[in-house]
């Protein structure tokens, strides 16, 4: 009888310490979860400052900037030139990059009317590029955009603010 009982202590220890064990397992998986999540948020959060960061160096760089020694500054003769240029996708490290002119601030996106050589000055939305990803939060940042122009037979810049707009994918895992 006592050889019994012995057995049957042995087998209740034995099953409170598998119990205890997956209750710690358990637990360590809700805090490697939660940890997770928290590296994912972080990640998300970097490369969105990555992109913020670049973005307000932009146009002060070679292919945007003005002639003119202005700062934050986009040359908008430059930036015709630019539209439909395949190269710029990997160049930059944004998803997406476009320019909207004060004009088309307010309107709704599919009232923007698309810059093209064609139709500018009198444009809305200059798209240098778009990947088409999915996961893409837009960051943008307030620029001049400048370009040559003549009234009476003087020639001028005509500045006018505009929104610089890139997009940053998304890892969601």
């Amino acid at each position: 009888m006592k050889n019994k009982k012995g057995q049957l202590r042995i087998q209740e220890m034995s099953f409170m310490l598998v119990a205890v064990a997956l209750f710690f397992i358990l637990v360590g998986l809700f805090v490697l979860s939660i940890v997770y999540a928290g590296i994912n948020e972080e990640a998300t959060r970097i490369a969105e400052d990555r992109t913020l960061s670049s973005l307000t160096n932009l146009a002060d760089s070679p292919e945007f900037s003005c002639t003119t020694s202005k700062s934050n500054c986009i040359d908008g003769d430059k930036l015709i030139s630019l539209l439909d240029k395949t190269a710029y996708q990997t160049f930059w490290p944004y998803s997406s990059l476009e320019v909207i002119k004060l004009s088309g601030f307010g309107k709704d996106r599919s009232e923007l009317v698309e810059c093209t050589i064609a139709n500018y000055p009198d444009c809305d939305l200059f798209k240098v590029y778009d990947k088409n990803v999915e996961n893409e939060r837009a960051i943008s940042s307030f620029v001049a955009i400048c370009r040559k122009d003549s009234q009476n037979e003087y020639i001028y810049d005509k500045c006018e603010i505009a929104k610089l707009v890139a997009g940053t994918k998304l890892d969601r895992g």
